[in-house]
């Protein structure tokens, strides 16, 4: 599959989740604001893996957020592996072995 069209998928589960909770979960909330235009650049094909996440500890150490909402966390990891392309990267290479 291509980089791109990965991350996009990706992206769209993640802020779907992010959309769903945020009515409901101000982290959430707050997480989707901050990661917007972020998203924006990746569904316009504007951002092409590999790119650094940079929002990993928006929430802080371990937030709780992730405790109540594990679907998030999941698709984050998802976006994340997507965004910095884990699967061209050697150590990821190296783990699948």
């Amino acid at each position: 599959m291509d980089k791109v069209k990965n991350l996009q998928e990706r992206e769209q589960v993640f802020r779907n989740l992010l959309e769903l909770y945020s009515s409901e979960d101000s982290d959430a909330e707050s997480l989707l604001g901050w990661l917007m235009p972020l998203f924006t650049e990746i569904e316009e094909g504007k951002i092409i893996p590999p790119k650094m996440y940079e929002h990993h500890m928006a929430l802080g150490k371990e937030p709780a957020f992730y405790e109540r909402h594990k679907d998030v966390y999941s698709a984050e990891s998802d976006f994340i592996a997507a965004l910095e392309d884990w699967e061209s990267q050697e150590w990821y290479k190296k783990l699948k072995n």
